[in-house]
């Protein structure tokens, strides 16, 4: 492993990890689709999902990465030397380079909520002209790559990790005091039950598509993410109890947000829907009536940014320790790089939302293809496409080709553990999580 940077601590890790895999989606996604499909019901399968789906593809990317100590794709020429496996890896880090161009766009929107959340003018309903505009957006989505670059710098231990260890419990506290305010909300019963009340005559097919594909984006998988992240574990980490603790963690955390959202958009009246007009649109509407609201909304538009943030960190890693290794560069070229790559293609996103908003690509799909704005086609392209694919390469790579020497080391932290999950890992690995894979690949292409 030589010099090579890891975790400080366990918890370091696991904080670091939770941190990539709470994003946007936790807050904006999971509570809408729970109460849509089915409230509890849905958590049932989706609990099932994650366990199935979700927590294996965590320990396969984490056995790569912690036996390999390399980046993405490094790693896969470490543990598969003289095969084509590396592609894999590629794969991964293209993702995570093409999903960059649009996460630092959010993150700057985030960020100017926050700031006009701070000086009290929410600017309600002026959403749509904001993210048009051609430069102010731009602003926004500089100065959230700068606080990105400015943590990155700090590498792994004092900048990645020193970070998260802050980050994540303000993230929680800040989470725990708007959820206590959501008990004194009037419409507090109506919004526990739309979350949580089981309504099985909700639960069809495409519940469980919902379910299957919110496991598999909420944490992190096939983009990269949790391989680097892997790679700074040290030898002493137990991979399986750390991949349980990150998906209890992320579920916990998305239940809670539900638990904020839902009981304040039912006092007031207002209709909750999901993606970014919930927290945009919907949300900044609520707080201007609510009693305490202009408090209550700098924390819950810093907690969003918060959770951006540590995703936005975990995707830079990607590309910033395959430049490191591969090309032997330093951290600070390497971040400077992956910075000024997010800039270029987080203008072109911003702007296709505005004056180049005609311009639009299709990718191929059953029915009538979608035609997408640059901004939208990044996100379909890696979330239909490319995900799904490197998510199934990497299952079928750790389940039926990778030595079993190198996993059974992994899971068993060199013959100090029992391993007892070995065997249903590699089950899982070999036949559930690819037919659970394909699902959302067939789902995502409209094929059912």
């Amino acid at each position: 492993m030589g010099n090579r940077a890891t975790f400080a601590t366990r918890l370091g890790g696991i904080a670091a990890t939770v941190g990539s895999a709470v994003g946007f989606g936790n807050i904006w996604r999971f509570p809408y689709i729970t109460g849509q499909d089915g409230g509890a019901a849905f958590l049932l399968i989706y609990v099932l999902s994650v366990l199935c789906l979700g927590v294996p593809l965590m320990i396969a990317e984490f056995t790569i990465g912690r036996s390999a100590h390399r980046n993405v794709v490094g790693a896969f020429k470490l543990v598969a030397p003289g095969t084509k496996w590396h592609w894999v890896g590629v794969l991964g880090l293209l993702v995570a380079i093409l999903i960059l161009g649009f996460y630092v766009v959010l993150s700057g929107w985030t960020l100017r909520y926050t700031a006009l959340a701070i000086v009290g003018d929410l600017g309600v309903n002026d959403f749509s002209t904001f993210v048009s505009d051609t430069y102010a957006p731009l602003f926004w989505t500089l100065l959230a790559i700068l606080l990105n670059a400015f943590i990155l710098l700090g590498g792994v231990q004092k900048g990645i990790e020193r970070a998260s260890n802050i980050m994540m419990p303000v993230l929680a506290l800040l989470l725990v005091i708007l959820v206590v305010n959501s008990f004194f909300l009037d419409g507090f019963k109506t919004g526990m039950e739309f979350l949580f009340v089981p309504d099985f005559s909700k639960v069809t097919g495409q519940t469980w598509i919902d379910a299957i594909g919110q496991a598999f984006f909420s944490l992190s998988v096939a983009m990269g993410i949790l391989l680097a992240y892997g790679s700074y574990l040290g030898d002493n980490t137990k991979i399986g109890k750390t991949a349980l603790s990150v998906a209890t963690l992320d579920t916990v955390i998305a239940v809670l947000a539900g638990i904020v959202i839902f009981p304040a958009c039912f006092s007031y009246g207002i209709e909750p829907g999901q993606g970014s007009g919930l927290v945009f649109v919907t949300l900044p509407e609520v707080f201007s009536q609510m009693p305490g609201g202009h408090l209550l909304a700098v924390m819950f538009f810093l907690l969003i940014t918060l959770a951006g943030l540590t995703s936005c960190i975990s995707i830079f890693e990607v590309p910033i320790s395959f430049m490191e290794e591969e090309f032997h560069i330093s951290r600070r070229s390497a971040v400077i790089y992956s910075c000024l790559w997010a800039m270029g293609l987080g203008i072109v996103c911003s702007l296709s939302l505005g004056i180049w908003s005609d311009f639009t690509l299709s990718l191929p799909k059953v029915g009538t293809p979608d035609h997408d704005v640059i901004f939208d086609f990044l996100d379909h392209l890696t979330s239909r496409y490319m995900m799904p694919i490197c998510a199934l390469l990497t299952s079928l790579f750790v389940g039926w080709w990778l030595d079993r020497d190198i996993i059974h080391n992994a899971v068993t932290n060199w013959k100090t553990d029992s391993g007892w999950y070995l065997r249903p890992l590699l089950w899982l690995l070999r036949i559930v999580a690819p037919l659970g894979i394909l699902v959302i690949f067939l789902s995502g292409i409209g094929v059912i």
